[in-house]
């Protein structure tokens, strides 16, 4: 991200064609909230289904809101190499700042990232709890996590010779969502009936419709195409060769990571799973956004076959330490994201990450004889925002319990939250 020239001054039919492809993959980007909004909706119960909207659609305008006052200019104000490395200061409300193109497609990564969190805390917090943390999230944490990464004098941008290298996100969106989703889930606890009282072992609680479930997670691989080829900023300058490669080993990373638990799942069980296939190939796009533009096609082959099994064994480590994720958004934002983030520091290659920072570089993959630099630098950075996201989180969501602010009364979490929150349920049965 941001590695074109922001603020240079370009005229003509390249800026022009340039600022057309952001916004195209700023509307699909931001069409990944219906996908989200469908994939939440489709695996929560029926009695939920409504307020499970009802907080995509929070998090949509609340968080738009405060982006655009406060967010945006704390990730990316004065975004010049002699800006402040840890916090933005400027254009806030968008004042004095004409580059509305790249507000818009930031704006839907945001976006994203706040989406993220409503799925981990599905079925059993407040409707306002979910109000709190999208004003902080978009207002504080994502800001400050972008900016660092992502701003040009971005502190973990300037460390080393490539500064760290996230293309499209794994780190600021999903790790970011991930992390915060994850100490959400944690603090609230399961959801009633999740694990037996007596043998703490799982019991299902399966959505009401994996039909609506599936849409949304096919509606999500559609916006990331424009969520990592839309990170090139442009197509002019060699931009169109960079996002026809990110296009190609996003798809190679997704279907390899689908393909891989479809098999490993059909030969331990003798039957498929549809929800952990699915969620599998949600995981491989996660991995594709840091390094899709700087890897060779059959390493996003390999990339894939491991994310599969990052997925499954986050997944599996949920249940074993009695963490109710309902969507299993940790497993695949945080899990998948740090594997995707790692993965530049292994597999980017010298002339791909070349072209993507437009200067010469001898810091590259691991496994192409760039050395431990880059992944070395990675993993700082992946620990640093972990570290961010941790410890805002456990703040915000300690006060919120503390305040009986966060988890809903059992017999309201039984009952259903849409009759006591959303104005009744989201289906009118006939009798």
């Amino acid at each position: 991200m941001e590695y074109l020239e922001l603020n240079g001054t370009k005229e003509g039919l390249s800026a022009a064609v340039d600022d057309m492809w952001v916004l195209n993959a700023t509307y699909l980007v931001f069409y990944m909230q219906a996908g989200f909004c469908m994939l939440e909706a489709g695996v929560v119960r029926a009695k939920n289904a409504k307020s499970i909207i009802m907080k995509s659609i929070i998090d949509t305008a609340i968080g738009s809101l405060l982006f655009w006052a406060l967010g945006f200019g704390l990730a990316f104000g004065n975004a010049d190499k002699a800006s402040n490395p840890v916090i933005g200061t400027s254009h806030f409300f968008l004042i004095n700042y004409q580059n509305l193109s790249f507000f818009a497609f930031q704006w839907a990564f945001c976006a994203t990232s706040i989406t993220i969190v409503s799925g981990s805390l599905a079925e059993r917090v407040h409707v306002t709890s979910c109000l709190v943390y999208t004003i902080v999230m978009s207002a504080f944490i994502y800001p400050l996590s972008a900016h660092w990464v992502w701003s040009y004098n971005g502190w973990l941008r300037m460390i080393g010779f490539n500064g760290i290298i996230d293309f499209s996100g794994s780190i600021v969106v999903h790790i970011v969502g991930g992390c915060i989703g994850l100490v959400g889930t944690y603090l609230v606890g399961p959801r009633i009936g999740r694990f037996d009282s007596e043998s703490g072992k799982p019991k299902p609680l399966p959505g009401h419709s994996i039909t609506i479930y599936t849409l949304g997670a096919f509606i999500i691989w559609y916006g990331f195409y424009g969520f990592n080829t839309g990170s090139t900023l442009g197509i002019s300058g060699g931009g169109i060769g960079i996002a026809s490669r990110s296009a190609v080993t996003m798809t190679i990373i997704a279907c390899a990571s689908c393909a891989t638990t479809l098999l490993a799942i059909k030969i331990k069980s003798g039957k498929y799973d549809v929800v952990k296939s699915v969620n599998s190939l949600l995981g491989g796009l996660v991995s594709s956004a840091a390094v899709c533009s700087l890897i060779d096609p059959w390493a996003a082959f390999v990339i894939g076959c491991v994310t599969s099994f990052v997925y499954l064994g986050g997944s599996h480590l949920l249940i074993k330490l009695r963490i109710d994720d309902p969507l299993d958004s940790s497993a695949i934002h945080l899990g998948c994201g740090i594997w995707g983030a790692l993965s530049v520091g292994l597999f980017s290659t010298q002339e791909n990450l070349s072209l993507v920072l437009k200067k010469s570089t001898n810091v590259y993959g691991l496994f192409f004889g760039g050395g431990f630099e880059q992944l070395g630098i990675q993993l700082l950075g992946i620990i640093i925002v972990m570290a961010w996201c941790f410890f805002c989180a456990s703040v915000l969501f300690t006060i919120l319990k503390k305040f009986h602010m966060l988890r809903i009364e059992p017999t309201k979490e039984l009952m259903g939250i849409d009759i006591d929150s959303a104005g009744g349920p989201a289906y009118q049965w006939d009798n």
